[in-house]
């Protein structure tokens, strides 16, 4: 994957996986909202908070 090899490049190997990993759930949310998804939102949103609370210290 170029543009999420370009964002390793950038700004380092964690920072830039979690950078390409919110330009995917930004671009996929935007695609569901237009459709009137709400069923994908929600997913999106839960996949995100799994991602928040996997990497937040207890």
């Amino acid at each position: 994957m170029k543009q999420r090899d370009e964002y390793i490049r950038r700004y380092g190997e964690d920072l830039g996986a979690f950078h390409f990993l919110v330009m995917l759930l930004k671009t996929q949310g935007a695609k569901a909202h237009r459709r009137g998804d709400v069923q994908a939102l929600r997913l999106l949103a839960n996949h995100l908070l799994a991602v928040y609370e996997r990497h937040t210290p207890q």
